[in-house]
């Protein structure tokens, strides 16, 4: 905030704390940490040397906003900043929001060449943490931001948490970053825009957001595509490798500023949809928002009763020796060995009703369908589960495909599964194979989920259905055709 100390201006950060409690919290070290001033008139970064500038603070003063203020709080100052607060400007008009995310993300880069060790902490990235002006950006201490913010709720969830991934660092974090606040101005809300810090670094781990052609059709496919690929960004512990998810792929501060800064009107990036497109836009819209609902609830219902299940387990252990004695007792486990590219595609999709997690797994390559392959182990365990509460031996999960064979009436158990699929292939040219080691084929069919997944009080046997449509490539391996990718429109 703009001050003035002793008749001279000053940027001040208000601790929120008196005397007392500022001495208690070690505050005064916050004073030693610099913050940065980043010139960002020179587009060329070779001829950016003399453009960051350390800000030092000054000292330490008491400071009462006016008289219904209260007690003073301890504010710490220093030399003056003339601008305003990114997070401020992502709330007003486009070209200027538009602007101020361009001038940040040069100063990201400068910052990155000259004093990388600013970009050490997370803090960098809040847009709360940023003045901009037109031709400088100011980063504060992030010692004195963080501490700053964790006292402050609302500007915690507004200035930074709906724009920064909880593990994401480095210039990932910026490109993820850039990315959230574009969505913002483009859309007019952020991409992830839970209220709750939990919710919302859950959403942002799972990638949990309406994609970005939804959000705002039309929107340059260019830069579209690199929002959508930013977003979607996970840490090395998610991805499950050194490296984060796709990261070969990730784009960079550069890929946004080649699309963002060569456009005078930034109205340009956006073209009209005639009646007919944007009715089949918000088609589209409307099925992924129901598949995508189906497929969170799912998951976070299982998540939500993990330890029941992992208390139960012991009532359990005798049934799972049981079921791996047999397992252990087959002469092989299931392949697709001498089976047709469509039978192949046939068997993982009745085993998703069957709960038959081992023929999914023989009908893919390493990796591949792992959600689908989790989800349907889960609800395995959670029928076990149930049978041993509920002293029976009959299923508690039954297949959507037997369910339906039966006539879809009102049954006791829960139904889950796959029916209706079609399957149909894509013609060689359209992909440039044509050696028949890899074929391609569009399927569509309906997904049936228990309908407690959604509602707590709905009636058992009561599924409710979604509409999915698949796009699957299918290779050789060992002689064995198996899926190798599964990309879900």
């Amino acid at each position: 905030m703009t001050c003035e100390v002793d008749g001279h201006p000053a940027l001040g950060f208000d601790t929120g704390l008196d005397a007392r409690a500022f001495a208690q919290a070690k505050f005064s070290q916050s004073i030693t940490e610099p913050g940065y001033i980043v010139n960002v008139k020179h587009t060329l970064l070779d001829s950016a040397q003399d453009s960051v500038q350390l800000w030092k603070a000054s000292g330490v003063i008491e400071y009462a906003r006016d008289a219904s203020a209260g007690q003073p709080t301890m504010m710490i100052w220093g030399p003056p900043f003339e601008g305003e607060r990114l997070d401020m400007l992502l709330n007003g008009p486009q070209d200027a929001a538009l602007s101020a995310i361009i001038n940040w993300m040069y100063a990201i880069r400068i910052l990155e060449k000259l004093s990388p060790a600013a970009l050490s902490g997370d803090a960098v990235f809040w847009p709360c943490t940023a003045i901009v002006q037109s031709e400088a950006v100011f980063f504060a201490p992030p010692g004195l931001t963080v501490r700053r913010i964790s006292t402050n709720e609302t500007t915690s969830l507004s200035g930074g948490k709906w724009y920064v991934h909880p593990d994401l660092d480095g210039m990932n974090a910026a490109v993820f970053t850039a990315s959230a606040m574009l969505y913002r101005v483009f859309s007019g809300a952020p991409p992830f825009p839970a209220t709750d810090e939990i919710t919302l670094h859950q959403d942002m781990r799972e990638s949990n957001f309406l994609p970005v052609r939804f959000a705002v059709p039309g929107l340059n496919d260019r830069l579209s595509a690199l929002m959508q690929s930013a977003l979607m960004l996970r840490s090395p512990e998610q991805s499950g490798s050194g490296k984060s998810k796709n990261v070969t792929e990730a784009p960079s501060l550069n890929d946004f500023l080649a699309v963002l800064q060569p456009v005078d009107n930034k109205s340009l990036l956006i073209s009209p949809l005639s009646d007919e497109n944007r009715i089949l836009v918000e088609k589209e819209k409307s099925r992924f928002l129901k598949v995508t609902k189906a497929s969170v609830t799912t998951r976070r219902f299982v998540m939500r009763h993990a330890t029941l299940i992992m208390c139960c387990f012991a009532a359990v252990a005798g049934i799972f020796l049981v079921v791996n004695s047999l397992s252990r007792s087959r002469a092989s486990l299931p392949t697709t060995a001498g089976m047709e590219p469509v039978q192949v595609i046939e068997s993982y999709y009745s085993a998703i009703g069957d709960l038959d997690h081992e023929m999914m797994d023989a009908c893919v390559i390493k990796g591949v369908g792992r959600d689908d392959i989790n989800m349907v182990t889960n609800l395995y365990v959670i029928g076990k589960v149930r049978q041993a509460y509920e002293y029976t031996v009959q299923p508690v999960i039954m297949s959507a495909a037997e369910w339906q064979q039966m006539g879809g009436g009102p049954v006791e158990a829960e139904v889950f599964g796959v029916t209706d699929l079609v399957i149909m292939g894509i013609e060689d040219g359209e992909w440039g194979m044509g050696d028949g080691d890899q074929l391609r084929y569009r399927v569509e069919y309906t997904l049936w989920v228990p309908a407690v997944f959604e509602d707590s009080e709905a009636q058992p046997g009561t599924p409710r259905s979604y509409q999915h449509s698949e796009e699957l490539t299918l290779v050789q391996r060992n002689g064995n055709w198996r899926i190798s990718q599964i990309k879900r429109n």
